[in-house]
C-alpha cells in the first residue's frame, strides 16, 4: 500500500503498525463516547485531508477526546496496540503535518477548547490546546492583553498546533518565537517514563471496592498519569533555571515526541496606539533600505515588518472580491480586479488585467510603473498616539526623500488598516484559487531572500514553465469575463476564450526576520515542474546558510530534505532523541525525520 501525495514520491507503510479493528472501536468508544469517536466516511473527509488538498490519508476513525486523562488513555492503549496516531489541531499547516498518510488514528484536539486560567497582573494564558487562537486573543483582549503571535490562519488554526510547529506569524520581529513567549507545557507522551508504581491494594480489582474507590477506566487512566505518561511542565514562571529546559522539545516538534494537551503562555499588552503604513518600493534593496531605516527610526515601537512583490498584490486584487491595492489608481486596481464579481464589467467591455508591459495578463511583471515593484507593510505599536504617529511620520518622509519609497500611505482608521492587511493575508488564499500551488517557507540572510524568486523564475521560464499560457477557443454564446483556477475565461461575440495562466513565482514574506514565502503557482500540479524546483530550492538554501522551515515546519513534504538544514550529528540526536520518548515510533510517523 502506498500513500496518495500530489506532490511527492510514495513511501511506504510501515509492517509494524497494527490495523483498526472493531475491537479497538469498542474502546474508544468507551472511553470517549460514541460522540467523541468519528467514523462516517464523509465526517472524515476534513479529517483525512489537508486545507489545500495536496495530501490525503485513509484514516477510519477520528477521535475526539475532551481531557488530558482521555488523551493518556488512548495513547496507553494505541502503544499496545501498535496503532499509528496523528495529533491534528487545526489542520491549517501547509507541509502535510498533521494528516495521516495512511490509514493512522487521528487525535484531534478540538474538544479540548477550554480557557484554564488568566492572571492579569502578569498576563499569563493557560489554556487547553484546542483553543483557537483567535478565540484566546479575543478572550485576553478583553483584559487589556493580545496573544504574542499573529497568523492569517487565526481563525481557525490551534494554540497546541502554533506551539507544536512553532509558528512564527506576523509580529515575531516585536514580540518573538513561541520558544520565548511559551512558559510551560502539558504534554502526553506516548511511553511512560517510569514504572508503575506499586499497587495498594493487594488484588488489583476493577471494583468499586479498590483501595482508591476509582473505577476502573478512572483507575488505569491514574495509573497511566502516575508512571510517567504525563508530563507536567505547565509553570506560567518567567525564570525557572532548574535544569534542562524540556518544554523547548516540544515546540516545533509537530507532534512527533508527545501530544500537548496544554498551553501556558505571556500575552503582551494591548497596544494603545497601533500605526500601519503601506509603502511602494522600486527594488527588493530599497526595500532592504526601508527596513533597516525602520529599525533606526522606529525602534521600540516597531511591530512588524512585512513585503510583497507587485505580482503578489495583482493577485490578490484579480482573484479575491474586494480586495484593493490603496496605492494603486481605483481604475487600475478595478481593472486588475476583475472589476468585481465573476469579473462583470457592467459596460459589457471585457476587462483585462495588464502589466508594466501592457499586455494581457502581465501579473508576472505586475504593478503600475516601474517604481511599485514592491510593496511593504509597516506596523507600530505603542503607547502614546502623538509621539507614535510623529515617528511614522519623520519615518515616512526619510524614506521618500532617500529614493527608497517610492508611494506610500498611512492608515486613518481601523477600516484602512484592514485594508491593508487583508491585502497581505490574502496572498495565499488568491494563490489557491488561482490553482495548483507549490510553497516554500525558507529563512535566508534578508538581503538575498528575493534572488530565490529570480533565479527561480529563470530556471523555469529556460525549462518551459513560464508565465505564458496556451489559449483554447470554443464557440459559445454570452459576453462575461472571470476566472476559473488557473484560468482566465472570455466571452465575446459568441467566441469562448480560455486561456491558461502559466507558471508564475511569487515572493512575499517576513522581511524583518528574513522569512520568504516562495511560491510557485501553477494550472495544475506537473512532476516535471516540481523536479525543476527540488531539489534547486533546498540548493540555494544551503549555499546561503538558511534553514529549509523558517515557521511551517518540515511535515511529511521536507521529511526528506532535512539533510539540506540539518548536518549527520544532529539528525542522529534528533532520531536518539524520539526513540527515548516514542519507542515504538507510533507519534505522527513519516514526518519530520527523514526514511532510513
Amino acid at each position: 500500500m502506498r500513500a496518495r501525495r500530489l506532490l511527492h514520491t510514495a513511501i511506504e507503510r510501515r509492517s509494524a503498525f497494527a490495523r483498526l479493528s472493531e475491537q479497538d472501536l469498542a474502546f474508544f468508544q468507551s472511553i470517549l463516547g460514541n460522540s467523541g469517536v468519528i467514523t462516517d466516511a464523509d465526517a472524515l473527509v476534513p479529517f483525512n485531508q489537508d486545507w489545500q488538498k495536496k495530501y490525503e490519508g485513509k484514516s477510519r476513525v477520528a477521535l475526539r477526546p475532551r481531557s488530558t486523562e482521555q488523551v493518556s488513555e488512548v495513547l496507553r492503549y494505541c502503544s499496545s496496540r501498535r496503532l499509528a496516531v496523528v495529533p491534528q489541531g487545526g489542520n491549517t499547516g501547509l507541509v502535510g503535518g498533521s494528516v495521516p498518510v495512511f490509514d493512522e488514528v487521528v487525535l484531534s484536539t478540538a474538544a479540548m477548547n477550554k480557557v484554564l486560567e488568566f492572571d492579569e497582573v502578569s498576563g499569563t494564558l493557560v489554556a487547553q490546546s484546542g483553543c483557537v487562537l483567535a478565540a484566546l486573543d479575543e478572550h485576553v483582549g478583553a483584559r487589556g492583553f493580545m496573544m504574542p503571535l499573529d497568523l492569517g490562519a487565526k481563525g481557525s488554526c490551534h494554540i497546541g498546533g502554533n506551539v507544536s510547529t512553532n509558528a512564527g506569524g506576523l509580529r515575531l520581529v516585536r514580540y518573538g518565537s513561541l520558544h520565548g513567549s511559551v512558559l510551560g507545557l502539558e504534554v502526553v507522551l506516548p511511553e511512560p517514563l517510569l514504572p508503575p508504581p506499586p499497587s495498594r491494594g493487594g488484588g488489583g480489582g476493577s471494583s468499586s471496592g479498590s483501595s482508591n474507590g476509582a473505577t476502573a477506566s478512572a483507575a488505569a487512566t491514574a495509573g497511566s498519569t502516575a508512571d510517567g505518561r504525563v508530563l507536567d511542565l505547565l509553570r506560567t514562571l518567567r525564570k525557572d533555571n532548574t535544569g534542562y529546559d524540556l518544554k523547548q522539545l516540544f515546540i516545533g516538534a509537530e507532534g512527533t515526541l508527545g501530544v500537548v494537551t496544554a498551553v501556558a503562555i505571556q500575552c503582551a499588552p494591548r497596544p494603545a496606539s497601533v500605526q500601519l503604513a503601506l509603502l511602494a518600493c522600486p527594488t527588493f534593496a530599497a526595500a532592504c533600505t526601508t527596513l533597516r531605516a525602520a529599525r533606526r527610526m522606529l525602534g521600540e515601537v516597531l511591530s512588524a515588518v512585512e513585503f510583497l512583490d507587485s505580482a503578489c498584490s495583482d493577485l490578490a486584487t484579480a482573484y479575491l472580491d474586494g480586495v484593493r491595492n490603496p496605492l494603486l489608481p481605483q481604475d487600475a486596481a478595478a481593472a486588475v480586479a476583475g472589476l468585481g464579481e465573476a469579473g462583470d464589467t457592467g459596460g459589457g467591455a471585457a476587462v483585462v488585467a495588464r502589466g508594466r508591459g501592457g499586455g494581457e495578463e502581465g501579473l508576472e511583471g505586475g504593478g503600475v510603473g516601474d517604481d511599485r515593484q514592491f510593496y511593504m507593510v509597516v506596523e507600530t505599536h505603542g503607547s502614546d498616539a502623538d509621539h507614535d504617529t510623529q515617528k511614522m511620520e519623520r519615518f515616512l518622509e526619510h524614506v521618500m526623500a532617500e529614493g527608497c519609497v517610492t508611494d506610500g500611505t498611512l492608515a486613518a482608521s481601523e477600516a484602512q488598516a484592514k485594508t491593508i492587511w487583508r491585502l497581505r493575508e490574502g496572498i495565499a488564499e488568491a494563490l489557491a484559487r488561482r490553482g495548483a500551488v507549490y510553497k516554500y517557507d525558507v529563512s535566508l540572510p534578508t538581503a538575498v531572500m528575493y534572488d530565490l524568486v529570480e533565479v527561480l523564475r529563470q530556471r523555469l521560464g529556460a525549462a518551459g514553465f513560464g508565465p505564458e499560457g496556451g489559449v483554447q477557443v470554443r464557440r459559445e454564446g454570452g459576453v462575461q469575463v472571470r476566472r476559473e483556477g488557473g484560468v482566465q475565461v472570455r466571452r465575446e461575440g459568441g467566441v469562448q476564450v480560455r486561456r491558461e495562466e502559466g507558471v508564475q513565482v511569487v515572493g512575499y514574506g517576513h522581511i524583518g526576520d528574513g522569512n520568504l514565502h516562495l511560491n510557485i503557482s501553477a494550472p495544475r500540479y506537473d512532476d516535471d515542474l516540481l523536479h525543476q524546483i527540488e531539489p534547486y530550492v533546498y540548493e540555494f538554501v544551503r549555499q546561503h546558510n538558511g534553514s529549509i522551515s523558517a515557521e511551517h515546519g518540515i511535515g511529511l513534504m521536507k521529511a526528506g530534505a532535512l539533510p539540506y538544514s540539518k548536518g549527520p550529528v544532529a539528525i542522529e540526536l534528533m532520531r536518539r532523541i524520539k526513540e527515548t520518548v516514542d519507542p515504538y515510533g507510533i507519534l505522527n510517523p513519516y514526518k519530520v525525520l527523514p526514511q532510513r
